[in-house]
């Protein structure tokens, strides 16, 4: 104890007493050193080398909390990707060529270097880069991250299932317009360059000093061949440079807001190139009665802290059942009240700034209290020197269902509280709240809680947990990229597909305004009606629908029409068996199907040129759009706002009277659903 006083370290009593956590030994943070050891000048990472062009405007790279110039980069421009392109057109070839196994072991090779000597350089990075506290960056969010690397790798050592035929797409870049943690942007890396594509990825200077040593880490231990991963940093129209490269065959949008995506994106799903929005949105809390409420307002809290990695806009919804809410209400201002807000480079800070790039939800919290809300707003603690970002954790309860504040998902460490009579009503506000990517149920009734569960259209829910991810067992909410099969297949040509001309320029097609077509809108809200009861229908009801509806054109009735080789009505009775035995729904005989039992609203067939057709369905917000031939096809700008969007090939059902190629039904099963997965507290799926 005498030797500990003479040292200047606290008395072992008191360590006990506060349990605070020891200084970072050397007091060095290694993401300041590393800046150092670059001068705090940073270049482009291209080819595997650093690229500085002379007599660039330089832009600055701030720290999160003050604002403080950490570091500088070249401000891109269109030379700068078009060297870029070429390094990664010109290695795309040989990294195609090294095949599934040894691509599977540079990428694990990859993750080794990041997970360490420098983990603890990401880690501060980040946390200087992006304000999440140290400790999600340098723990949960790298250890994700590292699993999003060593799942895709393992998946091309083996040989994923299903994809056998599939090529690389090319040269794939990924545009980073916001908010974006490292383990969404390496969901996509990993997949990407798995299935053998290069990439390129363009960066705003807030966030380009991890990201530029992700890609000199890259070059580390032989880990990625020269020009496999290049990195730019520029400013926000960067993108658009893209536009004259049509060998960029896919482009990837991250943290970007869908009102700005709008304005970046180009070409067209059935011209090119394959357009990946963001993903993320809210999560959805339902408390219930028999709850344990001690732990789901820990839970619930951590979560305003720091928003789950892959979910970067953060925001959380909580519906309580009417018995426990007030209850939850009073444990949640105890939990908000004692985060630790602060520098996010210091181990024992839970809630850093807000991100860089994001407004205060200020104006939200505000109309909240306008409308006779209850606010609450922990107390802010003395905070570094210029740190002007921050906001208080704050609870809102007792708004009503149309709320700005339930319409609008804001940024921060915000809650927002509503209570529910029961678990119906619970369900039925979970899937009316817009932009939500995750749920989850908190309650000891298993019973209750797994039938509550299985009714919410949310294709990630937990049951009293809120931390769960794993590429194994789905971690993205229901997109498109939920598990790895659905990852690499997003970066794959598949056989029956033809990838776009590399000399074909693909500007983005004309969109002329309508009126309003009133039966396409009646058309597509019955359809909204009919999907959620045609979609609960136990699987034997359905193909029960479809191996009636295979009868109809068995008989043969009526002769062949004029083009047509005979052989039409086996096609369709083969199809409808096909599916009928899948369990899924198909396009075929109208009358065949409503005379077989199918519900009105379920298929519906418009007449009339289908020229713009997609341009005017995709106004209408549906959950996705099928493309089919050009005069359907529509500019990314009017589809970017739907979910999933789908320029189907021309080859994809194989030739009149023909079976569809082989892997081809299996695309349309991936195509018209979506996984739906339930996390348990044991950890497994």
């Amino acid at each position: 104890m005498a030797a500990l006083a003479a040292l200047g370290a606290p008395p072992v009593p008191e360590i006990f007493a506060t349990m605070e956590e020891g200084p970072i030994p050397g007091e060095i943070n290694p993401g300041e050193a590393w800046l150092e050891s670059h001068g705090r000048s940073l270049g482009h990472f291209v080819d595997g080398t650093w690229l500085k062009a002379a007599g660039r405007t330089s832009l600055e790279c701030q720290e999160a909390t003050t604002g403080r110039t950490v570091a500088t980069v070249p401000a891109g421009d269109s030379s700068d990707v078009a060297v870029a392109v070429a390094a990664a057109k010109a290695a795309a070839e040989a990294w195609a060529g090294l095949g599934g196994p040894q691509r599977g072991q540079r990428l694990t090779r990859l993750a080794a270097t990041l997970a360490g000597d420098r983990r603890g350089t990401m880690g501060a990075l980040l946390a200087l880069a992006g304000g999440r506290p140290l400790c999600r960056t340098l723990g949960a969010d790298l250890d994700l991250g590292l699993r999003l690397l060593q799942v895709p790798a393992a998946g091309a050592q083996l040989g994923p299932p299903g994809l056998e035929g599939w090529t690389p797409l090319g040269v794939v870049a990924v545009v980073l317009g916001g908010p974006c943690s490292l383990p969404a942007l390496l969901w996509k890396l990993g997949p990407l360059l798995a299935m053998g594509n290069t990439a390129l990825v363009l960066s705003p200077p807030a966030a380009a000093p991890p990201l530029l040593l992700l890609g000199e880490l890259s070059g580390e231990g032989a880990a990625l061949p020269p020009g496999v991963l290049n990195v730019l940093a520029g400013p926000p129209g960067l993108c658009r440079a893209l536009h004259t490269h049509p060998e960029v065959t896919s482009v990837t949008f991250l943290g970007a807001p869908q009102e700005e995506l709008e304005a970046l994106v180009w070409g067209s799903p059935c011209r090119g190139p394959r357009l990946g929005g963001p993903r993320g949105g809210r999560v959805v809390v339902i408390v219930l009665d028999s709850a344990d409420l001690d732990s789901a307002a820990a839970a619930i809290a951590a979560t305003a802290a720091a928003p789950l990695a892959l979910f970067p806009w953060g925001g959380c919804v909580v519906l309580a059942q009417d018995a426990v809410v007030a209850a939850l209400e009073r444990r949640l201002w105890a939990r908000l009240g004692g985060l630790r807000l602060g520098d996010p480079t210091d181990p024992k800070t839970e809630v850093g700034p807000l991100p860089p790039g994001t407004r205060p939800p200020e104006g939200v919290v505000q109309e909240a209290r306008e409308e006779g809300a209850q606010v609450f707003q922990a107390p802010l603690p003395p905070l570094p020197e210029g740190g002007c970002r921050f906001y208080p954790p704050t609870l809102i309860s007792g708004v009503a269902p149309t709320s700005r504040c339930l319409r609008e998902p804001a940024p921060g460490p915000l809650l927002v509280l509503l209570s529910v009579r029961g678990p119906t009503e619970a369900v039925a506000l979970a899937s009316a709240l817009p932009q939500t990517a995750a749920a989850a149920v908190w309650a000891q009734d298993i019973t209750v809680a797994l039938d509550t569960a299985d009714r919410l259209p949310q294709g990630l829910v937990w049951l009293n947990a809120l931390d769960l991810l794993d590429p194994s067992g789905g971690c993205a909410g229901g997109a498109a990229d939920t598990d790895l099969d659905e990852a690499l297949r997003e970066f794959g040509c598949p056989p029956w597909e033809q990838p776009s001309k590399v000399d074909e320029l693909l500007s983005p097609l004309v969109t002329v305004d309508d009126p309003g077509d009133p039966e396409l809108a009646q058309a597509v809200a019955a359809a909204r009606g009919a999907a959620p009861g045609w979609g609960r229908l136990p699987r034997a009801s359905r193909a029960r629908v479809l191996r009636g509806a295979s009868a109809a054109p068995a008989g043969g009735r009526g002769a062949p029409e004029d083009g047509d080789n005979g052989d039409t009505a086996g096609g369709l009775q083969r199809a409808l068996l096909r599916w009928a035995a899948r369990v899924e729904r198909a396009g075929g005989a109208v009358q065949a199907l409503v005379a077989a039992g199918l519900p009105g609203g379920v298929l519906t067939v418009l007449p009339g040129n289908s020229r713009g057709s997609g341009s005017r369905l995709a106004r209408h917000h549906p959950d996705g759009l099928w493309l089919c031939g050009g005069d359907a096809d529509c500019d990314w700008a009017s589809a970017a706002s739907v979910p999933r969007v789908w320029g189907v090939p021309a080859g994809l059902l194989g030739a009149p009277g023909q079976d569809p190629p082989p892997g081809a039904e299996r695309e349309l099963e991936l195509r018209c659903t979506r996984p739906h997965c339930l996390w348990l507290p044991g950890g497994a799926p």
